[in-house]
């Protein structure tokens, strides 16, 4: 029902005192249940605030349909007591459905247009941490300069100096992404957080980064203190980044279970966050926030301790924040952030006081009908270098009658004309030089690793996990520095993401996101050009010392076909060239890597044995025999270490006999299956200075099978394999746990 905080900002105090005060409260969520089965409203919060709330949206009701609000009266006459208000004492079960009930259909036509509006207020928070990483939260402008988020996600000046907020980070209503529009933090102009309250309110800066849309576009949603904004059951709605991803929404199947009898700083309610949900809105029906999001509640033992989803005890600076079991969440009434702020204010001068006056006063903006950015190329084309002091710089040429003419693609041609004239500015579109397609093609590594999103578990419509790695492959893992949790193993590049062992130098796995229909697939360059990881130091890496002088080539995990997908030729292209990193290269006897039935070999020529195409083309095999050849797949590929492996000369790389793969789609019917694959190069590599090709073995083999090979802990993945569905295991031979394969048409179960 719940989750939590971004591990970046995850807050474990915050988290157990969101489950002492639920804890506290045990009774009266029994007395929810009991008053919702049974529709006793009243029963749920106090007379006055239910009054508050029923007057309050009759009073909506009146503005948007003016009669509406008096028809209501008189249908409700008795019920009011004779009057047009409702007062505490004449509050009973019956008129609160009704009134509830009434106004929530009432509005529900236009309820779409409302969310879509009151989500352009909400953003992306984006804090860099050492190391090139990241971490990300949600906040909400609250006024047309002053931006709310959580304390613990923004909870210092200097943590807020490091952060942007990304407004559009979402997609358009045919799935397509919406470049989005950054904007840095500016906590010099104005800064105030509180820890108790969990609340901090920082100023945006509107220049913005790069071009786009103005701040004013995105408008914002005002903290209003009046009373009556919402009570149990009532529904609830939030506006989120969870783990950081693309904007999503939670609506009305979420409820308000309990307001903590209107006198604490805090709601509980039912919700679907996620890891970045910090610092979201929490909307009632009429799109008003009623809280700030700031943490989910764990469930806990008799000790006190968190309790993971398997029941097990949650381990600070061991386990992911992400395994815990979340029963409810937890948010900060905006009605005490107000009376804070307000408190506050007296002690606020010069321009910040200006800001927080707007921020108290705010109502709604007016509204318009602009939307969110039109789709376009993602990433943005990286600047040219600024030249340096010692480098000539281009100026323009005089031209005749007094012209200067700028091309920059644009001509601008300033006519100087006689002293004291005005000078005749003409603007004409010039045609865009055609593009070097050497610079094109040229394998360029994005230097920004920030911006990295890797692999997304979420890419089928269904949830596929990264690989865990076991307790004792952890020791041997690559971590990143201030990192916790499994997250800590996990190096993220564009489409895919990497699990490296350090001490084999070699990934233990890698997985991509491969979408083998995506608007375009970036062609591979001929020459190919491999980087070391920046954030890796280079002795956990096998380079270019590990190729010279063998048919050793080398060999992507995530093949470039793979990740080099878009929906723009700047998207694929960025994809493709980050595959050339030494963390996604495994040593691969050439005539395994290249998949050809012949290759040279110091002057000789090497015949494969049969079947050794197909190992390069099972992710094509797999996503064709989906309905129309438009099937996603996540594709998770490795070595297979032991510790039989031989080093190769002084290297101290020891090359692994055997890679796998694993395919994971949706079938036919739309549910999740797998495919688990095993490919041997041992008698390829027995002696590489003079080999003879021997056995080529490619087998497909059960998923749990897979896991004990490469110690890795695939989660529910291993309950969709292929191989256990009854139709494939009546169909295989008895006893059979692998299938041999030598051409495509054996895969079973695809």
């Amino acid at each position: 029902m719940a989750a939590p905080e971004n591990e970046c900002a995850f807050d474990l105090d915050v988290a157990l005192a969101a489950a002492d005060r639920y804890a506290a409260r045990t009774a009266q969520h029994k007395k929810f249940d009991e008053a919702v089965r049974n529709k006793q409203y009243t029963a749920l919060d106090t007379p006055e605030r239910c009054a508050d709330r029923a007057n309050r949206l009759l009073d909506k009701l009146q503005g948007a349909a003016p009669g509406a609000a008096e028809a209501m009266t008189v249908e409700f006459g008795e019920a009011l007591g004779g009057g047009e208000r409702v007062t505490p004492d004449s509050v009973d079960d019956a008129l609160l459905e009704r009134v509830i009930g009434r106004t929530r259909d009432f509005e529900f036509v236009e309820f779409l247009e409302q969310a879509l509006y009151a989500s352009r207020s909400v953003g992306r928070v984006v804090q860099k941490l050492a190391g090139g990483r990241s971490c990300f939260g949600t906040g909400f402008l609250v006024s047309p300069r002053l931006l709310i988020t959580n304390h613990h996600v923004l909870p210092n000046s200097e943590s807020a100096a490091r952060s942007t907020v990304e407004f559009d980070y979402q997609r358009d209503r045919l799935g397509h992404d919406v470049r989005e529009r950054a904007f840095r933090l500016d906590p010099a102009v104005f800064y105030l957080s509180d820890k108790e309250l969990d609340f901090a309110v920082v100023a945006v800066d509107p220049a913005g980064v790069g071009s786009g849309r103005p701040l004013a576009h995105f408008k914002w949603c005002p903290l209003l203190a009046d009373a009556g904004k919402i009570v149990a059951p009532e529904p609830i709605n939030i506006v989120q980044h969870p783990k950081g991803e693309r904007k999503q929404v939670v609506v009305r199947e979420n409820r308000l279970i309990d307001a903590l009898d209107g006198v604490d700083r805090f709601y509980h309610y039912e919700a679907d966050t996620e890891p970045g949900s910090s610092g979201s809105p929490v909307f009632n029906d009429q799109w008003e926030v009623v809280a700030l999001h700031h943490s989910g509640v764990p469930k806990r033992n008799n000790r006190k301790e968190p309790l993971k989803r398997d029941g097990t005890v949650w381990r600070k600076g061991v386990d992911d924040p992400a395994l815990i079991d979340w029963v409810a969440n937890e948010g900060v009434r905006v009605s005490k952030i107000v009376a804070h702020l307000s408190a506050a204010a007296a002690a606020v001068t010069g321009a910040a006081a200006r800001l927080l006056r707007e921020l108290l006063d705010a109502t709604a903006p007016p509204p318009d009908l602009d939307g969110p950015t039109p789709p376009e190329p993602r990433p943005e084309p990286r600047p040219e270098p600024t030249p340096g002091p010692d480098e000539e710089t281009a100026m323009p040429a005089p031209s005749p009658a007094g012209t200067v003419t700028l091309t920059i693609p644009l001509h601008i041609t300033v006519s100087l004309g006689a002293p004291g004239s005005v000078p005749a500015v003409a603007v004409t579109q010039a045609a865009a030089p055609p593009p070097d397609e050497s610079q094109l093609e040229k394998i360029e590594i994005d230097p920004d690793y920030t911006t990295r999103p890797g692999y997304r578990a979420d890419f089928l419509g269904f949830d596929v996990p990264f690989p865990r790695l076991s307790k004792a492959a952890q020791k041997q893992a690559f971590e990143l520095p201030g990192v916790t949790g499994d997250a800590r193993f996990v190096l993220k590049y564009h489409h895919y993401s990497v699990l490296l062992n350090r001490g084999r130098r070699l990934a233990f796995a890698a997985g991509v996101n491969f979408d083998p229909v995506a608007k375009v697939r970036h062609k591979r360059d001929p020459k190919d050009a491999w980087s070391f990881d920046p954030r890796v130091p280079k002795e956990f890496q096998a380079g270019e010392e590990l190729y010279a002088g063998n048919p050793l080539d080398r060999g992507h995990l995530v093949r470039r076909a793979d990740a080099g997908w878009g929906k723009t030729a700047a998207e694929a292209k960025l994809a493709n060239d980050d595959t050339f990193h030494f963390t996604n290269c495994s040593p691969q006897h050439a005539i395994t890597n290249q998949g050809k039935t012949k290759i040279k070999d110091g002057g000789k020529t090497v015949t494969a044995p049969p079947g050794l195409l197909l190992w390069g083309k099972l992710e094509e095999h797999v996503a064709a025999q989906g309905k129309a050849g438009k099937r996603k797949l996540c594709v998770f590929n490795g070595p297979v270490f032991r510790p039989t492996d031989k080093p190769y000369r002084d290297t101290g790389v020891r090359l692994p006999e055997e890679f796998w793969k694993l395919v994971v789609f949706a079938d036919d019917a739309g549910e999740p299956a797998a495919a688990a694959f095993v490919l041997s190069q041992k008698e390829l590599i027995k002696d590489l200075e003079e080999f003879d090709v021997g056995e080529y073995v490619a087998v497909q083999v059960a998923v749990k099978d897979l896991e004990a090979r490469t110690k890795l802990d695939f989660g529910p993945v291993a309950g969709w394999d292929v191989l256990d569905r009854d139709e494939v295991v009546e169909s295989l031979a008895d006893g059979a746990s692998v299938v041999v394969l030598d051409s495509l048409d054996q895969v079973v179960g695809v």
